[in-house]
């Protein structure tokens, strides 16, 4: 059995530019974190909390409860941190290296966004991740087949009233899709939802979607204060992604794939036409208008 672990990335809510007063904060929503062979989950688990205590063992020390405190992958991932604290690359890579000794392996998936409000673009943060995590859990069945093993997947908590939704979606999803697609049968549950707090497993995906999150920042916007992704990550964790790992583009620019998301040629935000999606092929608006309630995934 294989267990993947999962928190989101990027911003659910809308986004117009980066000089918008107001929603200017990330072009992509999705799911990321790893997917482990599950008599290797607690060992990796283990390492990583190790590692955590190593690097930021004065910050454990001061905290109220040393038990419950955790380093948040958007603050491990900032700028200032990397240039300051060069060790936590090394920490990082070094974990990727003994999650592939451990029969593990990055993934991510994410939705680029239409641009505008909500009105201007009828599309709700609710829409982004229904959408977001329906596919997510299409591309984590399909690996599963592929490893010829069945799933679990474990994802930070949300608020009850959330929770209760999306899971009712998602046992609608999985149910319907499994009418035609066998690989959705790998799937024991829809995902499970534990405390990060309580759980190194989950803080790890948090740290991934904080790399993946400015990964996806560095390929869309092109004056991206990220560009150390490249520097920093590209040569020490390339070919550590799923074959399904995905950020599916609107617009003719490619959707990029796996290692991809780490390296150039930059994909970048050239021609997305604020709120509408008028400058998309009509089939791909037709597809992109029906993403929700379609069962195929296209890799």
């Amino acid at each position: 059995m294989l267990i993947a672990y999962l928190d989101e990335f990027g911003h659910v809510g809308p986004y117009v530019s980066r000089e918008h007063a107001r929603h200017n904060t990330h072009p992509v929503f999705g799911y990321a974190g790893y997917i482990i062979p599950a008599q290797n989950a607690r060992h990796f688990g283990a390492e990583f909390l190790r590692v955590k205590r190593t690097l930021f063992k004065t910050e454990i020390a001061q905290a109220k409860n040393p038990a419950q405190w955790e380093r948040k992958g958007a603050e491990y991932f900032s700028t200032g941190s990397i240039a300051r604290r060069p060790e936590q690359v090394r920490a990082f890579t070094g974990l990727v290296t003994k999650l592939a000794e451990n029969g593990g392996s990055l993934f991510y998936y994410g939705d680029e966004k239409l641009r505008g409000t909500v009105k201007e673009t009828n599309k709700t943060s609710e829409a982004y991740t229904v959408d977001a995590l329906r596919e997510t859990i299409n591309r984590i069945c399909r690996h599963a087949e592929h490893k010829g093993e069945e799933v679990v997947i474990f994802m930070d908590d949300f608020t009850e009233k959330s929770r209760r939704e999306l899971v009712v979606q998602m046992y609608g999803h999985i149910y319907e899709r499994t009418k035609t697609y066998e690989e959705m049968r790998l799937i024991v549950e829809p995902p499970l939802h534990i405390d990060s707090k309580v759980n190194s497993s989950v803080q790890f995906a948090d740290w991934v979607c904080g790399l993946v999150g400015r990964a996806a920042d560095y390929q869309l916007i092109a004056d991206s204060n990220f560009s150390w992704v490249e520097q920093k990550f590209a040569t020490q964790i390339t070919g550590r992604f799923t074959y399904e790992s995905k950020i599916r583009m609107l617009g003719e620019e490619p959707d990029i794939h796996h290692s991809a998301i780490l390296r150039s040629p930059r994909v970048l935000n050239r021609t997305k036409q604020v709120g509408s999606i008028g400058n998309l092929n009509p089939q791909l608006a037709a597809f992109y208008d029906t993403l929700r309630t379609a069962p195929k995934m296209t890799l």
